[in-house]
C-alpha cells in the first residue's frame, strides 16, 4: 500500500508562515541596532559638533586679535622701563647716557659717554639691560617728539640722560598692525614715565619748555607740569 506524501495546502501555508517569522524578527532586530540608529542622528550630531566649534572659536579669535594689542602694550612697557633705568643709571654712574631710537628699523639701544678725556664720545653700553632691542614684530614707531627737533617720523634720534638728575623730554608714539596706538612720555626732572593706550598729541613747544625748565634748577616746578598734551589728534590729522 502506498503512503501519500502530499500535505494539504492549508498546512503548508501555516508551516511557511512559522518559518518566516524568525527571519522577520531578525530583520526587525537589525533595523533597530545601534549601527542603523546612528544613521538617523547624523544631522543632529553634526549640528552639535558645529555648535562646539563655534563656541571654541568665540574664545580663540578674540585672543588672536588681542595678540597685537598685547605686543603693543609690552613694547611700550619695555621702552618705558629702559628710559626709567637710564635716568637712574646716569646719576649712579655720573656719566651722560643716551637712548637711541631707530625709527626706520624700529629698534633702540643705549650708549654712554666714555671716560677718555682726549676723545669723548658715546659708545654702546655693555650692560645686559641696555642691549639693542627690537620692537615686537607687529609694533612700529609712529613718531618721536624731542625739544630740539620737534616731531620726527624717520631716521635716528636720541634722548640724553644727564648725571645731574634730569633728561631730555621725550614723547614716543607706537602703533601695531591693528592701528592701535600707545604713547610714552618721559618727565625730564623726575624720570617718571607715563604710558597711555592711545595717541596723545603733545605740543613740541611745551616739550621744549620742559627741557629749558630742566636746565634751570629754579624752574623745577614748571618743568614737572610742562608736558601737557594737546587735544588728542591722530598722525596726519588736525587736533580736535
Amino acid at each position: 500500500m502506498r503512503i501519500s506524501t502530499r500535505i494539504p495546502s492549508s498546512d503548508a501555508r501555516h508551516r511557511a508562515n512559522r518559518s518566516a517569522a524568525p527571519a522577520r524578527d531578525r530583520a526587525d532586530s537589525s533595523a533597530s541596532s545601534p549601527a542603523t540608529r546612528s544613521a538617523g542622528f547624523t544631522l543632529l550630531e553634526l549640528s552639535i559638533v558645529l555648535l562646539i566649534l563655534a563656541i571654541a572659536a568665540s574664545f580663540v579669535i578674540p585672543r588672536l586679535r588681542s595678540a597685537d594689542s598685547a605686543a603693543l602694550t609690552s613694547g611700550a612697557a619695555r621702552l618705558a622701563t629702559t628710559a626709567r633705568y637710564l635716568y637712574e643709571e646716569a646719576a649712579f654712574r655720573r656719566r651722560p647716557m643716551r637712548l637711541n631710537l631707530d625709527l626706520d628699523k624700529h629698534a633702540y639701544w643705549v650708549t654712554v659717554l666714555n671716560d677718555d678725556p682726549d676723545d669723548p664720545q658715546f659708545v654702546p653700553d655693555d650692560s645686559l639691560l641696555t642691549r639693542p632691542t627690537a620692537l615686537p614684530a607687529s609694533v612700529a614707531f609712529v613718531d618721536v617728539v624731542l625739544p630740539a627737533l620737534g616731531v620726527v617720523r624717520d631716521g635716528l634720534v636720541f634722548a640724553q640722560f644727564f648725571p645731574e638728575g634730569y633728561a631730555d623730554p621725550l614723547v614716543v608714539h607706537l602703533t601695531n598692525a591693528r592701528h592701535e596706538f600707545a604713547t610714552l612720555a618721559l618727565e625730564p626732572l623726575t624720570g617718571r614715565t607715563r604710558v597711555a593706550d592711545t595717541y596723545v598729541d603733545f605740543d613740541p613747544r611745551r616739550v621744549a619748555n620742559a627741557r629749558d625748565a630742566g636746565a634751570d634748577d629754579g624752574s623745577r616746578a614748571q618743568g614737572r607740569g610742562s608736558l601737557v598734551p594737546r587735544s588728542g589728534a591722530r598722525p596726519g590729522g588736525d587736533a580736535q
